[in-house]
């Protein structure tokens, strides 16, 4: 069969000349077209290495705003002995510039000024004209200040989260829990003391402060009332538990915010309960009455010759209001003989003086664990006069915490206690030192209601409540000696008065006398009413009940006589600072 099919033909094609594949032309067209495209590439680079110069921060920038800034890791919350949030932690946005970025110092600075018109434009110049990569222009922005700045879109500004440390409830404890410095570190109060507590360990639990809040707000706005009305320098107010030494309240006049810490003076940020130092006067004739009791030298109807003011060396003793008789023992602490308690001080002698304050927590500082801690001012020398002096509470300087601390160990059964700011754990054993006999702890608590209710305290008595205490109002000591124009009143009590559970310190620095007053400044006015209605409203609050009936409370009370001292009472200059 013969095979129709063709064999398949061979074509050889010729190969193309230089002329054939577009020549010379088309060769420098594709050049062209590969130089356009690299010109555009770079361009392109170009164009998006300047929009990252000019508005997105370079490492240099960032890195210092990183380093400058508070990082925004959690702090721990604090919170008062009930769960009420007292501090806590936010991020927030800063504001910062990289003035090598910036186009125009003057318009920016403008454009700012927009959003902060508080801010000096000069000094906004100057900043966005240096030579540094990073200044801060407003830390911990508000959101409607970082929107503002947004819509400005002026180059070189930029944001950076911080942490923002916030105190909802303002000024209340303001000086107990303190405030923070932008960097994230604790200015002082508990923020302070407690910083690496707070940090380490960041989001756990909170930190419970013993503080309540309730009973804090009352202090507060009492203490105000009465250092406003008396035109006061200063003032401190303290409820303390006397059974554990937790801190139920403690007020600093004037009051500090801690949200605004720039913004506090000197004498705002001051701490009286714990930093300041203050000649407590009568106040301190518990304590020589206590160690009298204790030592057995005297009983409550022990008597005295307070006829005459006495002599001790160059000094001599007397008292506000003479009382020209033979006094006992009850009759010196309710009516505030000066005579009379150096006379029991006398008694036990200078050197069981000094051991007894020392035990009693007077001679060391006692802010519990605040850093704003002052020791006292005590006698270079305990000698007969200086032991004297300071068993009617001159001579010797001592925060009103410490007072508040040593009244707790005498009403409580005798165990001092040293008072703290932290919530204690009730499962745990209280550590104290035994400083005085329950019976001795007793009997004076006693002797401290007739204050009350017949000597120079019948003003701090509460409704419903029986209070006990004493009266204390003290000259203070200048260049020239004591000053009868510049005086400290306070009083420092106890309640209930059958069984002591809180202790209330209440202070005025240099009260000035007015009309509701009848011109009168002393403890028996300044301080004592001031107590009374603290303790008539806290203690609701606290659990206790009212101890006394109706009829009871409508019983007239008398005004009672201010228990000072007289300038011819008060050492010399030279023997109150103990100097022989």
């Amino acid at each position: 069969m013969t095979d129709l099919r063709q064999p398949e033909a061979t074509v050889e094609w010729p190969r193309p000349t230089p002329r054939d594949q577009g020549g010379v032309g088309t060769m420098k067209g594709r050049t062209i077209a590969l130089a356009v495209a690299f010109i555009a590439g770079f361009g392109l680079l170009s164009l998006r290495a300047i929009q990252i110069g000019l508005f997105r921060p370079v490492d240099e920038a960032a890195t210092a705003a990183r380093a400058a800034a508070a990082p925004p890791s959690k702090r721990a919350d604090l919170v008062d002995r009930n769960g009420q949030l007292l501090a806590t932690s936010l991020v927030a946005h800063s504001l910062y510039a990289d003035p090598k970025r910036i186009w125009d110092p003057v318009e920016t600075a403008k454009a700012l000024r927009t959003v902060f018109p508080e801010m000096d434009e000069a000094s906004l110049i100057e900043k966005l004209s240096s030579r540094s990569r990073f200044v801060w222009i407003k830390r911990r922005l508000t959101p409607k200040q970082k929107q503002a700045v947004w819509e400005l879109a002026q180059p070189g500004l930029e944001f950076i989260e911080e942490a923002e440390r916030i105190y909802p409830l303002g000024h209340l404890a303001g000086h107990v829990i303190g405030s923070m410095h932008p960097d994230g570190s604790g200015i002082n109060g508990i923020e302070r003391a407690l910083n690496d507590r707070l940090t380490t360990g960041a989001g756990t639990e909170p930190v419970r402060l013993s503080l309540d809040m309730r009973v804090q707000y009352l202090v507060e706005t009492e203490l105000a009332q009465a250092a406003t009305a008396f035109r006061a320098e200063g003032g401190a107010a303290i409820m303390l538990d006397a059974k554990t030494g937790e801190v139920i309240a403690s007020a600093s006049w004037p009051f500090m915010d801690p949200n605004r810490p720039e913004a506090n003076t000197p004498n705002q940020q001051n701490n009286r309960v714990t930093n300041s130092r203050f000649e407590m006067g009568s106040t301190f004739k518990v304590f020589t009455v206590a160690i009298g009791l204790e030592d057995r030298v005297i009983t409550p109807e022990s008597v005295f010759d307070a006829r005459a003011p006495m002599r001790i060396g160059r000094e001599l003793i007397s008292d506000f209001h003479a009382m020209n008789k033979i006094v006992s023992v009850s009759e010196i602490l309710a009516h505030s003989s000066n005579i009379g308690t150096v006379r029991i001080a006398r008694s036990v002698g200078a050197p069981r003086v000094r051991e007894f304050f020392s035990r009693l927590g007077l001679m060391e500082a006692a802010g519990g664990e605040l850093l704003e801690n002052a020791r006292p001012i005590l006698p270079k020398r305990w000698s007969e006069i200086t032991a004297a002096t300071a068993s009617f509470g001159h001579g010797i300087a001592v925060s009103p915490m410490a007072v508040a601390g040593a009244y707790a160990a005498v009403s409580n059964g005798g165990h001092y206690i040293r008072p703290t700011f932290i919530a204690r754990d009730p499962t745990v054993p209280v550590a104290s030192r035994n400083v005085i006999s329950p019976a001795t702890s007793t009997t004076l608590v006693k002797l401290m209601r007739d204050v009350v209710t017949n000597g120079t305290g019948k003003n701090a008595d509460a409704e419903g409540y029986e209070v006990a205490g004493k009266t204390g109002t003290a000259e203070k000591a200048g260049p020239n000696g004591y000053d009868s124009n510049r005086r400290v009143s306070s009083f420092a009590g106890v309640f209930p008065a059958r069984d002591p559970r809180y202790v209330v310190v209440f202070l005025l620095d240099e009260p000035k006398g007015y009309a509701q007053s009848g011109g009168v400044a002393t403890a028996a006015y300044a301080a004592a009413p001031s107590v009374s209605r603290i303790i008539s409203r806290s203690a609701p609050l606290l659990g206790i009940a009212p101890t006394r009936t109706l009829a009871q409370m409508d019983a007239p009370t008398g005004r009672a006589d201010p228990g000072a001292s007289s300038p011819s009472s008060r050492p010399s200059q030279k023997a109150a600072q103990g100097e022989p």
